[in-house]
């Protein structure tokens, strides 16, 4: 830690305090052309925070003995006060982004000739620094448990008129349960006033080379949009797949598959949707978040199968305990029927023989409040990731295989199962593993294998149970979120659910033809 020390030209000295005593800063943390980052404690709450101060290279200086800043130049004087103003637009602008993936401003004041605002202190790293410490690319699945947490942080800045313009790796942290927190908004710039219309600059805008688009690139102010953030989007998924330089737009231009080579174990959707997000035409691109989530969700073309040529089973070949669209089996009312009676069910268009009875198996019921306090924090460690290597963080550096584990909050149904993966110092399954659960009643047996946090199945995973039926795709607090539920029979939803039930999205039979969709909830 001794690197960190302030004791650095131009830097606050360790113990100064700021905002009459309220911050006392502990050490520095990072530093830029046009600012220092401190790690200080505020003093009323006992509680570390992030302090950046505005300090421009080359136009401040530092009396001696003496917090306060110094800027000689009458020219310099004036670029100051500019840059100045635009740093505290920059702390107004994070203030309003109220998201549990962007970076949390709490105070903006004036001291010492600059001015400061105070920030969350994040435990954990950029994910440029995660590259280099695991000096190997992340996983696809890995990404994807980090990337439906920036498009949710993403939405939230666009909803309010603003671009970041710097998306990249170095600006995305993950703190110690791998969620996920946008941060550095300096670059960023709001486009509309409050009548909506064009806001103009006269300044020249930043942005760092391979993750800014064409029109970015030309300071076409009146061609930037959504669409901008989602070029640098996909050049940052890119980098973390590949660990490569993300290409200029030229060169994808000319030939796009040599451009952005990636390698042989990346699906096929997660390569088309880096080449959609990454068009070198700003109209080709997804032009808004909404687009990039609808495509998540979407089924892939099938491919035809020669070896099964009818997927679809007629009426008439169909077992008593399968389900009919009206939601029964030929040989009577489900055990969903009874369910649906009772208002569980969602009003989703199947029956799903058993989808309440999956619900009841990863729904934690009294969990879920009881972890909202150690886990969620107000959705704040939402879909968490074992991103740290285990040397790193001793309470994720135990693997068990086939261990009986013991969930106190858990229903009766998901208290005990056999674990395989990861755990924390207290037992608990966090990361990556697989869990067999028993058969409980009506409910079948069931597989999971897929993402943890604190011994409930969260974030990227997949479902299988004996009867057939199966859930793949995103899990938040045991909740199903987003993926495709099949049944036994061939058909699926695929889409988004709510309390665990189909919420919006397409039902699609065993042939994968469309069957029905559902939108909040109903059919």
């Amino acid at each position: 830690m001794e690197d960190k020390q302030i004791d650095k030209e131009g830097m606050l000295p360790v113990g100064t305090t700021l905002s009459n005593g309220k911050y006392k800063v502990e050490t520095y943390l990072s530093s830029g052309g046009f600012g220092n980052t401190y790690v200080a404690i505020d003093t009323a709450f006992d509680e570390r925070v992030a302090i950046k101060e505005l300090y421009i290279k080359g136009v401040c200086g530092r009396l001696a003995d003496s917090a306060s800043i110094s800027i000689s130049l009458t020219e310099n004087q004036r670029t100051f006060a500019a840059q100045q103003e635009k740093f505290r637009k920059e702390a107004r602008r994070l203030r309003k982004l109220v998201n549990p993936h962007i970076i949390r401003v709490h105070d903006l004041f004036d001291e010492n000739g600059t001015s400061y605002y105070v920030m969350d202190l994040v435990d954990g790293e950029s994910l440029s620094q995660r590259l280099k410490r695991t000096g190997k690319p992340m996983t696809e699945q890995e990404l994807m448990l980090i990337l439906p947490q920036v498009l949710d942080a993403l939405e939230t800045v666009h909803a309010e008129g603003i671009h970041h313009l710097d998306l990249k790796p170095a600006n995305i942290m993950l703190d110690r349960k791998g969620n996920a927190l946008l941060i550095d908004f300096g670059a960023s710039k709001q486009l509309r006033n409050s009548d909506g219309n064009s806001l103009s600059t006269s300044s020249a805008l930043a942005y760092t080379p391979g993750f800014a688009p064409s029109e970015q690139m030309e300071q076409n102010i009146e061609k930037f949009g959504p669409w901008t953030d989602l070029y640098a989007l996909g050049a940052t998924m890119y980098n973390l797949l590949t660990r490569n330089q993300p290409p200029s737009p030229s060169d994808i231009d000319e030939d796009a598959e040599a451009a952005l080579p990636m390698p042989a174990t990346i699906s096929k959707k997660t390569r088309d949707l880096i080449f959609w997000l990454m068009k070198p035409n700003r109209k080709m691109r997804p032009q808004s978040v909404a687009d990039v989530k609808q495509f998540l969700v979407e089924v892939p073309t099938r491919q035809p199968q020669a070896e099964k040529p009818k997927e679809a089973p007629k009426p008439s070949d169909e077992k008593d305990d399968t389900l009919l669209k009206g939601g029964k089996s030929k040989g009577g009312t489900s055990s969903s029927d009874s369910k649906k009676k009772g208002g569980e069910n969602g009003g989703g268009k199947k029956g799903m023989t058993y989808l309440v009875a999956v619900i009841a198996v990863v729904l934690i019921g009294g969990g879920v409040a009881a972890l909202s306090q150690s886990r969620c924090g107000g959705r704040n460690e939402r879909a968490g990731l074992d991103t740290l290597d285990t040397t790193t963080v001793d309470t994720m550096a135990t693997y068990v295989t086939d261990q009986k584990i013991a969930v106190e909050n858990g229903p009766e149904n998901m208290r005990t199962y056999t674990y395989t993966g990861n755990v924390d110092a207290e037992g608990l399954p966090q990361g990556e593993g697989k869990a067999q659960f028993a058969a409980y009643g009506n409910i079948p047996a069931a597989t999971y294998e897929g993402h943890f946090v604190d011994g409930i199945c969260t974030g990227q995973g997949k479902l299988v149970f004996t009867s057939g039926d199966s859930f793949e795709g995103i899990l938040d607090g045991g909740f199903y979120k987003e993926g495709i539920y099949r049944l036994s029979d061939g058909s699926y939803f695929q889409g988004t659910f709510k309390s665990g039930s189909p919420w919006s999205g397409t039902w699609y039979n065993a042939s994968g033809q469309k069957d029905g969709s559902v939108k909040d909830g109903k059919e």
